[in-house]
């Protein structure tokens, strides 16, 4: 499967609230949110790469 864009490409754009947001949590609330954010990729990952014939039988 051929990607439609470079990985490195890819850019989104955070506003200075929500980086306020991110700065004012502890720690360990960041960690926990990288963790669920890597979670939620491998994930996205998998599913993106199941064989097609999988994903038809949900």
């Amino acid at each position: 499967m051929s990607q439609p864009f470079p990985p490195g490409d890819r850019t989104y754009h955070v506003s200075d609230e929500r980086l306020r947001a991110f700065k004012m949590l502890t720690p360990e609330q960041k960690l926990r949110w990288v963790e669920e954010v890597s979670t939620f990729l491998r994930l996205a990952k998998i599913e993106r790469e199941k064989p097609q014939y999988l994903s038809k039988q949900d």
